[in-house]
């Protein structure tokens, strides 16, 4: 009997440190300056691009995630709403955004200590660019066009038993190359280093 008792302790136990939760968050981002190439039927331009992300304004960037949690460590899928606003296009660029948008979904590693969370993870980049070259427009469309590393680490404050509320620093580095459609066709290249800051909302299901 006591064998018994001790196997359902642990069952229960094991069951207890298991849950899973979700996030969703705002926030805006600071981009380092990094390289950005702009090719068109035999027009080119290679700058350091200097983006602004504008966090609030339509479409708003966000971050949604969910993990699922063992003890204190976790799997997590997140989708990464990044905007990237290019603020000083060259000769013959009128404008350049990837503002619906630079999206990056990672798979990360996390873990936490008391109310802290911190986290690693990598994925893929999927885009959608909107620019004016020599006169000719161009809108999208979604792309795969690259990778994505991120670090990070935040805090949470306990609204009950199973919601809270969080705040997190995060860097992220990604590169994307990506066709424009449309005539005549045009490419960029473009590298983004990221720091962001986010404030948002969770749920854990216990």
């Amino acid at each position: 009997m006591r064998v018994l008792a001790l196997v359902a302790l642990t069952l229960s136990l094991q069951a207890q440190a298991q849950s899973w939760s979700v996030e969703a968050f705002i926030g805006d981002a600071y981009n380092f300056r990094t390289r950005l190439e702009v090719e068109q039927d035999g027009f080119s331009r290679s700058l350091d691009a200097d983006y602004d992300t504008r966090g609030f304004e339509t479409p708003l960037y966000y971050i949604l995630r969910g993990a699922r949690w063992r003890d204190d460590r976790a799997w997590e899928l997140a989708v990464i709403h990044h905007k990237l606003y290019l603020q000083n296009p060259p000769p013959g660029v009128e404008s350049l955004s990837i503002s619906h948008g630079f999206n990056i979904a990672s798979l990360n590693r996390a873990w936490r200590s008391g109310p802290w969370v911190y986290r690693v993870g990598a994925g893929p980049v999927i885009t959608h660019a909107e620019a004016a070259i020599n006169g000719a427009r161009y809108h999208g469309p979604y792309r795969l066009s690259g990778a994505a590393l991120l670090a990070g680490g935040g805090w949470r404050l306990a609204l009950g038993r199973s919601a809270y509320l969080a705040a997190e620093l995060m860097a992220t580095a990604a590169g994307a190359d990506a066709e424009l459609h449309g005539t005549p066709q045009a490419r960029i290249r473009a590298g983004n280093v990221a720091l962001h800051g986010l404030a948002g909302l969770g749920y854990e299901f216990r």
